[in-house]
Protein backbone atom coordinates (compact mmCIF):
# COMPACT_ATOMS: atom_id res chain seq x y z
CA UNK A 1 0.00 0.00 0.00
CA UNK A 2 1.60 3.26 -0.72
CA UNK A 3 0.87 6.65 1.11
CA UNK A 4 -1.92 7.63 -1.06
CA UNK A 5 -3.88 4.48 -0.38
CA UNK A 6 -3.07 4.63 3.12
CA UNK A 7 -4.38 7.87 3.13
CA UNK A 8 -7.47 7.23 1.89
CA UNK A 9 -8.18 4.24 3.91
CA UNK A 10 -7.22 5.97 7.11
CA UNK A 11 -10.08 8.87 5.93
CA UNK A 12 -12.35 6.30 5.34
CA UNK A 13 -12.42 4.68 8.48
CA UNK A 14 -12.20 8.14 10.02
CA UNK A 15 -15.29 9.61 8.39
CA UNK A 16 -16.87 6.15 8.74
CA UNK A 17 -16.90 6.45 4.83
CA UNK A 18 -15.76 4.93 1.21
CA UNK A 19 -15.47 7.73 -0.90
CA UNK A 20 -12.53 9.47 0.24
CA UNK A 21 -10.44 10.72 -2.56
CA UNK A 22 -6.76 12.26 -3.13
CA UNK A 23 -7.01 15.87 -4.51
CA UNK A 24 -3.49 16.43 -4.35
CA UNK A 25 0.01 16.36 -2.14
CA UNK A 26 0.60 20.08 -0.50
CA UNK A 27 4.20 21.58 -1.09
CA UNK A 28 6.11 23.19 1.78
CA UNK A 29 7.54 21.97 4.91
CA UNK A 30 10.88 20.02 4.64
CA UNK A 31 9.41 16.37 5.11
CA UNK A 32 5.84 16.06 6.03
CA UNK A 33 3.22 13.81 3.52
CA UNK A 34 0.30 16.40 3.04
CA UNK A 35 -2.56 15.58 1.01
CA UNK A 36 -6.15 17.51 0.39
CA UNK A 37 -8.60 14.04 0.36
CA UNK A 38 -12.42 14.66 -0.81
CA UNK A 39 -14.52 12.95 1.48
CA UNK A 40 -18.56 13.41 1.50
CA UNK A 41 -18.03 16.60 -0.59
CA UNK A 42 -15.97 17.86 1.91
CA UNK A 43 -12.53 18.97 1.93
CA UNK A 44 -9.72 18.04 4.34
CA UNK A 45 -5.87 17.47 4.63
CA UNK A 46 -4.37 14.56 6.16
CA UNK A 47 -1.14 15.25 7.17
CA UNK A 48 2.02 11.98 7.90
CA UNK A 49 4.90 13.44 9.37
CA UNK A 50 7.68 12.13 7.58
CA UNK A 51 10.87 10.14 8.68
CA UNK A 52 12.47 11.71 12.25
CA UNK A 53 9.79 14.35 12.46
CA UNK A 54 9.14 13.25 16.27
CA UNK A 55 12.78 14.51 16.88
CA UNK A 56 12.07 18.33 15.99
CA UNK A 57 7.86 18.17 17.08
CA UNK A 58 6.45 16.67 20.86
CA UNK A 59 3.43 15.85 20.16
CA UNK A 60 1.60 16.28 22.86
CA UNK A 61 2.67 19.62 23.03
CA UNK A 62 0.95 20.19 19.79
CA UNK A 63 -2.73 19.21 20.66
CA UNK A 64 -2.47 20.98 23.77
CA UNK A 65 -1.38 24.09 21.33
CA UNK A 66 -4.23 23.20 18.95
CA UNK A 67 -6.45 23.03 21.50
CA UNK A 68 -5.70 26.19 23.44
CA UNK A 69 -5.67 28.53 20.14
CA UNK A 70 -9.23 26.91 19.34
CA UNK A 71 -10.42 29.56 21.08
CA UNK A 72 -9.27 32.13 19.36
CA UNK A 73 -10.64 31.31 15.80
CA UNK A 74 -7.14 31.55 14.23
CA UNK A 75 -6.90 27.87 13.20
CA UNK A 76 -8.41 25.33 10.91
CA UNK A 77 -10.39 22.59 12.55
CA UNK A 78 -8.45 19.12 13.96
CA UNK A 79 -11.01 16.35 13.31
CA UNK A 80 -8.51 14.03 14.75
CA UNK A 81 -4.96 13.78 15.89
CA UNK A 82 -3.38 10.22 16.77
CA UNK A 83 -0.08 11.29 19.68
CA UNK A 84 1.99 8.25 18.31
CA UNK A 85 2.36 9.30 15.13
CA UNK A 86 1.46 12.80 14.80
CA UNK A 87 -0.95 11.80 11.96
CA UNK A 88 -3.16 14.51 11.65
CA UNK A 89 -7.00 14.92 10.01
CA UNK A 90 -8.19 18.88 9.46
CA UNK A 91 -10.26 21.07 7.67
CA UNK A 92 -9.19 22.01 3.87
CA UNK A 93 -8.60 25.44 4.17
CA UNK A 94 -9.70 27.38 0.86
CA UNK A 95 -7.47 30.40 0.05
CA UNK A 96 -4.34 31.64 -1.54
CA UNK A 97 -1.13 31.27 0.61
CA UNK A 98 0.51 34.18 1.85
CA UNK A 99 3.72 33.23 0.04
CA UNK A 100 2.25 33.54 -3.07
CA UNK A 101 1.43 37.39 -2.83
CA UNK A 102 3.61 40.33 -2.75
CA UNK A 103 3.17 39.98 1.55
CA UNK A 104 3.60 43.11 2.74
CA UNK A 105 0.15 44.10 1.38
CA UNK A 106 -1.24 41.66 4.25
CA UNK A 107 0.73 43.32 7.20
CA UNK A 108 -2.40 44.60 8.59
CA UNK A 109 -3.78 41.45 8.64
CA UNK A 110 -1.11 39.66 10.01
CA UNK A 111 -0.49 42.58 12.51
CA UNK A 112 -3.96 41.95 14.04
CA UNK A 113 -3.59 38.26 13.79
CA UNK A 114 -0.49 38.62 15.91
CA UNK A 115 -1.84 41.07 18.53
CA UNK A 116 -4.75 38.34 18.95
CA UNK A 117 -2.37 35.47 19.54
CA UNK A 118 -0.08 37.86 21.68
CA UNK A 119 -2.36 39.49 23.71
CA UNK A 120 -4.43 36.59 24.24
CA UNK A 121 -3.29 35.35 27.88
CA UNK A 122 -2.66 31.45 26.97
CA UNK A 123 -0.41 29.58 28.47
CA UNK A 124 1.69 27.74 26.59
CA UNK A 125 4.82 25.68 27.42
CA UNK A 126 7.46 27.49 27.32
CA UNK A 127 9.78 27.68 23.84
CA UNK A 128 12.57 26.93 25.44
CA UNK A 129 14.66 28.41 21.81
CA UNK A 130 18.29 27.75 23.42
CA UNK A 131 17.64 24.31 24.86
CA UNK A 132 15.76 23.13 21.66
CA UNK A 133 19.38 24.76 19.47
CA UNK A 134 21.28 22.59 21.78
CA UNK A 135 19.03 19.30 21.30
CA UNK A 136 19.49 19.78 16.99
CA UNK A 137 23.13 20.42 17.74
CA UNK A 138 23.11 17.13 19.51
CA UNK A 139 21.47 15.19 16.90
CA UNK A 140 23.90 16.49 14.46
CA UNK A 141 26.49 15.19 17.15
CA UNK A 142 24.99 11.44 17.32
CA UNK A 143 26.01 10.91 13.52
CA UNK A 144 29.56 12.28 14.08
CA UNK A 145 29.10 15.93 13.11
CA UNK A 146 31.44 18.23 13.64
CA UNK A 147 30.59 21.98 13.45
CA UNK A 148 32.52 24.23 11.59
CA UNK A 149 34.60 27.28 13.11
CA UNK A 150 31.96 29.67 11.40
CA UNK A 151 29.06 28.23 13.04
CA UNK A 152 30.55 28.07 16.47
CA UNK A 153 31.86 31.52 15.52
CA UNK A 154 28.15 32.67 15.27
CA UNK A 155 26.83 30.00 18.16
CA UNK A 156 28.90 32.07 19.98
CA UNK A 157 27.58 35.85 18.75
CA UNK A 158 24.12 34.41 19.51
CA UNK A 159 24.80 33.53 23.10
CA UNK A 160 26.48 37.20 23.57
CA UNK A 161 23.13 38.34 21.75
CA UNK A 162 20.95 36.58 23.81
CA UNK A 163 22.36 38.22 27.12
CA UNK A 164 20.87 41.73 25.66
CA UNK A 165 17.70 41.03 25.13
CA UNK A 166 16.70 38.54 27.74
CA UNK A 167 14.31 41.37 29.74
CA UNK A 168 11.47 40.23 27.16
CA UNK A 169 8.13 38.92 28.96
CA UNK A 170 7.48 36.13 27.39
CA UNK A 171 3.65 36.10 25.37
CA UNK A 172 2.00 33.16 23.35
CA UNK A 173 4.05 32.72 19.69
CA UNK A 174 3.07 30.41 16.89
CA UNK A 175 7.20 30.57 16.50
CA UNK A 176 7.31 29.04 13.03
CA UNK A 177 4.54 32.25 11.63
CA UNK A 178 6.32 32.39 8.03
CA UNK A 179 3.83 32.90 4.93
CA UNK A 180 3.97 29.56 3.91
CA UNK A 181 1.49 28.86 6.86
CA UNK A 182 -0.74 31.81 6.58
CA UNK A 183 -3.88 31.76 4.14
CA UNK A 184 -6.00 34.38 3.07
CA UNK A 185 -9.80 33.67 2.71
CA UNK A 186 -11.52 36.51 1.69
CA UNK A 187 -11.09 39.17 4.90
CA UNK A 188 -9.78 36.17 6.90
CA UNK A 189 -5.92 35.04 7.96
CA UNK A 190 -5.77 31.41 8.93
CA UNK A 191 -2.84 30.57 11.09
CA UNK A 192 -1.91 27.15 10.61
CA UNK A 193 0.56 24.72 11.65
CA UNK A 194 0.68 25.08 15.76
CA UNK A 195 3.74 22.29 16.12
CA UNK A 196 6.20 24.87 17.81
CA UNK A 197 4.08 27.06 19.57
CA UNK A 198 5.12 28.26 22.71
CA UNK A 199 5.91 31.02 24.90
CA UNK A 200 8.47 33.31 23.48
CA UNK A 201 9.55 36.47 22.64
CA UNK A 202 6.64 38.58 19.99
CA UNK A 203 9.03 39.61 17.77
CA UNK A 204 10.43 35.69 17.30
CA UNK A 205 7.06 35.57 14.82
CA UNK A 206 7.60 38.82 13.52
CA UNK A 207 11.39 37.53 12.58
CA UNK A 208 9.71 34.09 10.89
CA UNK A 209 7.89 36.15 8.36
CA UNK A 210 12.14 36.70 7.02
CA UNK A 211 11.54 33.16 5.57
CA UNK A 212 10.18 35.01 2.69
CA UNK A 213 12.54 37.68 2.52
CA UNK A 214 14.32 39.49 5.39
CA UNK A 215 12.66 42.79 4.51
CA UNK A 216 9.15 41.45 4.84
CA UNK A 217 10.18 40.94 7.90
CA UNK A 218 11.59 44.27 8.88
CA UNK A 219 8.28 45.98 7.13
CA UNK A 220 5.73 43.54 9.14
CA UNK A 221 7.97 45.00 12.28
CA UNK A 222 7.51 48.73 11.56
CA UNK A 223 3.18 47.59 11.14
CA UNK A 224 3.62 45.80 14.76
CA UNK A 225 4.68 48.65 16.40
CA UNK A 226 3.20 51.28 14.50
CA UNK A 227 6.11 53.43 13.60
CA UNK A 228 9.72 53.22 12.56
CA UNK A 229 11.51 50.57 14.79
CA UNK A 230 14.01 51.75 17.33
CA UNK A 231 17.62 50.76 17.53
CA UNK A 232 16.99 48.01 20.20
CA UNK A 233 13.83 46.80 18.63
CA UNK A 234 15.65 45.91 15.02
CA UNK A 235 18.16 44.36 16.99
CA UNK A 236 15.77 42.23 18.34
CA UNK A 237 14.44 41.38 15.19
CA UNK A 238 18.03 40.75 14.06
CA UNK A 239 18.95 38.63 17.01
CA UNK A 240 15.64 36.14 16.51
CA UNK A 241 16.20 36.01 12.77
CA UNK A 242 20.31 34.87 13.11
CA UNK A 243 19.07 32.41 15.58
CA UNK A 244 16.32 31.00 13.76
CA UNK A 245 18.98 30.43 10.40
CA UNK A 246 21.17 28.87 12.95
CA UNK A 247 18.32 26.33 13.83
CA UNK A 248 17.36 25.41 10.63
CA UNK A 249 21.00 24.79 9.69
CA UNK A 250 21.05 22.47 12.34
CA UNK A 251 17.61 20.53 11.18
CA UNK A 252 19.04 20.36 7.41
CA UNK A 253 22.45 18.90 8.39
CA UNK A 254 20.48 16.15 10.69
CA UNK A 255 18.44 15.99 7.68
CA UNK A 256 21.37 15.37 5.20
CA UNK A 257 23.12 13.21 7.46
CA UNK A 258 19.99 10.48 8.12
CA UNK A 259 19.70 10.24 4.20
CA UNK A 260 17.04 12.63 3.58
CA UNK A 261 18.58 14.21 0.96
CA UNK A 262 18.92 10.92 -1.23
CA UNK A 263 15.22 10.23 -0.06
CA UNK A 264 13.66 13.31 -0.85
CA UNK A 265 15.73 14.44 -3.62
CA UNK A 266 16.15 17.76 -1.93
CA UNK A 267 20.01 18.78 -1.27
CA UNK A 268 19.78 19.82 2.54
CA UNK A 269 23.23 20.38 2.50
CA UNK A 270 23.21 23.06 0.39
CA UNK A 271 20.00 24.69 2.49
CA UNK A 272 22.19 24.30 5.68
CA UNK A 273 24.89 26.43 4.27
CA UNK A 274 21.91 28.61 2.98
CA UNK A 275 20.95 29.43 6.55
CA UNK A 276 24.55 29.87 7.87
CA UNK A 277 24.89 32.55 5.35
CA UNK A 278 21.68 34.53 6.09
CA UNK A 279 22.89 34.34 9.68
CA UNK A 280 25.61 35.65 9.20
CA UNK A 281 24.71 38.90 7.19
CA UNK A 282 21.99 39.50 9.99
CA UNK A 283 24.76 38.69 12.61
CA UNK A 284 27.29 41.35 11.28
CA UNK A 285 24.15 43.35 10.83
CA UNK A 286 23.30 43.63 14.18
CA UNK A 287 27.04 44.96 15.08
CA UNK A 288 26.66 47.74 12.90
CA UNK A 289 22.76 48.89 13.47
Amino acid sequence: MNIEEYIVARVNALLHSDDARIVKRLEGGMSNYTYVVECRSKMHTYRVPGKFAERFVNRDDEWNNIQQIASLGLNNKTTYMELATGEKLADYVEGTIMSDTDVASYNQMSVSALKKLHNSGLKLKDYDAFGRLADYERYCREKEFKHPAEYLALRAALDRMRETHRQVTPVPCHCDYQPTNLVIDGNRLYVLDWEFAGMNDPFYDIACYGNAGFDKALSLLEAYVGRPPLRDELQRLYFHRAFQCLQWYNVAIFKDLAGLSRDLNMDFNQIALMFMGMAKELVDTYDKL
